[in-house]
């Protein structure tokens, strides 16, 4: 049986690669670029991918509805 800290993590990786969008500092849109640990993603600005922040979980909305 797995850790629950590791099932977590393991439920988040499905997020890489997805288009989100970050509520905190004024709101913008990027990408998930890997997870860090249980409740933070490093995120990537869609204007420009080379700039990327750490985000928790919290403070990040999904574009796409389904799957």
């Amino acid at each position: 049986m797995q850790k629950p800290n590791q099932e977590v993590i393991s439920y988040n990786l499905k997020m890489v690669g997805s288009e989100v969008h970050v509520v905190k500092n004024g709101g913008w849109r990027g990408k998930v670029e890997k997870v860090i640990d249980s409740e933070y993603f490093e995120i990537s600005r869609i204007e420009n991918p080379l700039e990327t922040e750490i985000v928790s979980m919290y403070d990040i909305r999904s574009t796409t509805y389904g799957t």
